[in-house]
């Protein structure tokens, strides 16, 4: 099936899939959620909430939930159902074994539809969408293939650096990225690969089915810095090039000059966007024979956000002194407070920010931290407002939960927290306000940020994952690495 196959190459990372038993994926998975999440939950409604939706989705799965609330009933096809009884607590570690019990259950009594980690996997995201869906509209659950990809999307992934695009003589090269080992290899667009690893993709050539787009990711895949032989077929004939795996950081920083103006523009927040920023700046600024820019314009619409991090490093660029961010949580390290250090970047030169309706997240954070501190203008739209700081938390089957963990601090003008129940509202003052420079403060202390408990991590402000639109539904189809499903679960090409 011919389809887009984007940054392939970055099999493994946190929670690699193996063997994982129902028992261990929920209690990781609720217990996190138990621990971390911005405001109680109510794991009866969690766990029962999911259960209802994998009987709406799961093939011939029934649940009934008994009158009176104490049971579960659960019925395949037209075998013999069984009935659970609920926990009488609220506790997470009872209601994961709950899950695990029905789910286990559901597995043995299916064991004719279909293999048993399939319909496992099946019922693991059915659970977690479920109980997610009523949490608030941003929480949701990954599949393994999509945390993959929305991880390298975040931190970067080992491979080669080419977009690729699936033909029936192989994977033809669509895009390659700057700077890439595929690209110092000499890899072009246009070039197919018939061959990785010395072996053939496609059928005829290696006497065996063709290479699927996990096999293509697989072997494209390894360890950083060493290599891998690809085999491309061009106009001129058949060349085999040997390509060293490298970290790859996907680029989200672009910058040009329009007259006196430096112009800057950030797509997302990965982990590699301040210093790409940074970069960028210093190049314009010190092109030979212009000087440098007078002006400067940050443009961050369309941006829907990213790792919160970044954010506050970029925002740390411009601003000399003062609070950047600071957020609130129920847990203890949700509570943070970014503060910025001395020296921008740009010397007190002039900063216009764009913005606009999908501006969102870590880059609202961007946004009003140079607005509220007086280091920017802001010009544009109403951005579309959180009000939210996620996490991801990474699950043992190699999905991960996205939720809520903190908000920012209602202290500050430029956001207020999320009302019970309600959409995140993003609150903008008038801002039609000349740029007066940085107001004179105390230097502030030294900016930290902590890292939260049981392997999560805040990306971002608000956006699933950082990444995704700011409804916080996925993000449309666009190169992703590993060549797995894209966030929502659909299936793709790949590209390495």
């Amino acid at each position: 099936m011919a389809g887009a196959l984007a940054l392939a190459a970055c099999a493994g990372g946190p929670g690699s899939r193996g063997s994982v038993t129902a028992e261990q994926f929920y209690q990781s998975a609720y217990g996190k959620i138990d621990e971390l999440y911005l405001e109680p939950v109510d794991m009866r409604r969690l766990v029962l909430d999911g259960l209802v939706h994998a009987g709406v989705v799961v093939p011939d799965l029934t649940v009934t939930v008994q009158p009176g609330g104490g049971a579960v009933t659960l019925a395949v096809s037209r075998r013999a159902p069984r009935t659970f009884a609920l926990p009488a607590g609220h506790d997470a570690a009872s209601w994961a074994h709950l899950a695990a019990l029905t789910t286990d259950w559901t597995v043995a009594q299916s064991a004719d539809a279909g293999p048993g980690d399939q319909t496992r996997e099946t019922l693991f995201r059915a659970m977690l969408e479920g109980g997610t869906a009523d949490l608030d509209p941003y929480s949701r659950y990954s599949v393994p293939a999509a945390a993959r990809t929305e991880r390298s999307r975040r931190e970067g992934y080992v491979g080669i650096g080419v977009t690729l695009e699936e033909t029936p003589r192989g994977f033809r090269i669509i895009a390659v990225a700057p700077g890439s080992p595929a690209s110092a290899a000499g890899l072009w667009v246009g070039d197919v690969i018939t061959a990785v690893g010395g072996v053939p993709v496609d059928a005829a050539g290696g006497g065996g089915p063709a290479m699927t787009v996990e096999a293509v990711m697989t072997r494209l895949s390894g360890p950083e810095g060493t290599g891998v032989p690809v085999r491309v077929a061009r106009a001129g004939g058949m060349v085999t090039v040997l390509i060293s795996r490298q970290r790859i950081l996907l680029p989200t920083v672009t910058a040009e000059r329009a007259g006196a103006v430096g112009v800057l523009h950030i797509s997302r927040f990965n982990a590699g966007t301040a210093d790409a920023l940074a970069a960028a700046i210093r190049h314009l600024r010190d092109a030979d024979g212009l000087g440098p820019p007078t002006g400067w314009v940050l443009d961050l619409r369309g941006n829907t956000g990213g790792l919160l991090d970044q954010a506050v490093a970029v925002a740390d660029l411009f601003i000399t002194s003062g609070p950047i961010l600071n957020t609130v949580g129920r847990h203890p390290d949700s509570v943070q407070h970014y503060d910025a250090t001395p020296d921008d970047i740009l010397d007190g030169a002039p900063l216009v920010v764009l913005a606009d309706g999908q501006t969102a997240s870590s880059a609202e954070i961007v946004l009003g931290a140079l607005v509220d501190s007086g280091r920017a203008l802001d010009v544009g739209t109403t951005s579309f407002g959180k009000g939210v700081v996620q996490t991801v938390a990474p699950l043992p089957n190699g999905g991960a939960v996205h939720h809520l963990v903190a908000h920012p601090d209602a202290g500050r003008p430029h956001v207020r927290p999320p009302r019970p129940g309600a959409r995140p509202v993003h609150r903008r003052p008038d801002r039609r306000r000349r740029h007066p420079g940085p107001p004179a403060r105390p230097a502030p202390p030294p900016r930290h940020v902590h890292r939260l408990p049981g392997g999560a991590q805040p990306p971002g402000a608000g956006g699933p994952d950082g990444g995704g639109d700011p409804a916080g539904q996925p993000a449309p189809a666009a190169p992703r690495p590993a060549g797995g499903p894209d966030p929502a679960g659909r299936p793709a090409g790949g590209g390495q």
